[in-house]
């Protein structure tokens, strides 16, 4: 039973299950991309599923992806306005999209034509998987009746508390995106080096430890939750990855093998994050110590 006091809502870049999203009741709103100049929403894998579209891209396809729509923005925050109803939206990441700016102004430009309404608009500092931990929790929260103001202090207070790991099966889609030379993505090809990544306080990517070779890189992953995880006794942890299965498989193993888990859900990384890292990325997405600056 979701809570009808206010309506709580994030994007599509959540990566979370589409299934899991609507039994929560959460509102997400759709990023666009394209594929070989043809436009998609992402819908949780609705429409296309995350092997068809890596798939594509492992074929040679084009790809981008741009901000969500303020159109949807705006629609989405007069409903709630003219129904009377709060909404608060939890967004991706400002240090990573204009994405969350521009639902800001669509809040403001909302809350002008009807200054009773009650529009909130948190930047997660997160992305994919590590944004939708956090909105699974919150989302729990806001089911048991919690109220808007005590859930935004919970989504503020957490956020940082949420450490997301990944490593890249290639360097190749860095050196698409510009984020590595064409030499470095060359070299580390030829000595198998797999970049370990992750979120830092700023909302950003930052590139961790290098690791040499595919097993390597999925055991350091599974060293560092050992490393920073807290009591997962009584947490969620979730496992991400770019149409690789069974290295999900694998880390999710290791993962039990160091920590008793409650809970611990796979989540197929999305076209959002999907275009910049590529097929065979894997994460690791657990509540923990507060992220390195």
């Amino acid at each position: 039973m979701t809570n009808a006091e206010y309506v709580l809502a994030t994007d599509s870049c959540c990566d979370l299950p589409a299934d899991l999203a609507e039994s929560l009741g959460v509102t997400v709103l759709e990023f666009p991309f394209t594929l070989d100049g043809e436009q998609h929403f992402d819908d949780l894998g609705r429409t296309m599923t995350s092997a068809e579209f890596y798939g594509r891209m492992r074929a040679g396809a084009t790809h981008t992806t741009s901000q969500v729509p303020m159109l949807e923005y705006m629609a989405a925050f007069t409903s709630a306005a003219q129904d009377r109803t709060p909404l608060l939206f939890l967004s991706f990441s400002s240090a990573l999209s204009g994405t969350c700016d521009a639902a800001a102004i669509a809040r403001n430009a909302v809350v002008a034509e009807y200054p009773d309404a009650d529009i909130r608009v948190i930047d997660t500092l997160s992305a994919s998987v590590n944004q939708g931990l956090l909105v699974l929790e919150a989302a729990r929260e806001w089911r048991r009746g919690v109220s808007i103001d005590d859930l935004a202090a919970f989504v503020e207070a957490s956020k940082m508390r949420i450490n997301g790991y990944f490593t890249l099966d290639s360097l190749d889609s860095l050196r698409r995106g510009g984020r590595l030379s064409d030499v470095a993505a060359a070299a580390g090809t030829v000595l198998d080096v797999k970049p370990m990544m992750r979120l830092n306080t700023a909302g950003l990517l930052t590139a961790d430890r290098p690791v040499r070779g595919r097993r390597k890189s999925l055991r350091a992953l599974a060293e560092i939750f050992d490393k920073r995880a807290d009591d997962t006794s009584l947490r969620t942890v979730l496992v991400g990855h770019a149409d690789a299965p069974d290295d999900a498989e694998v880390v999710s193993a290791m993962l039990r093998e160091r920590r008793e888990i409650h809970e611990l859900l796979t989540c197929e990384i999305g076209p959002v994050i999907g275009s910049h890292t590529g097929p065979g990325m894997v994460a690791v997405v657990f509540w923990g110590q507060e992220r390195d600056s």
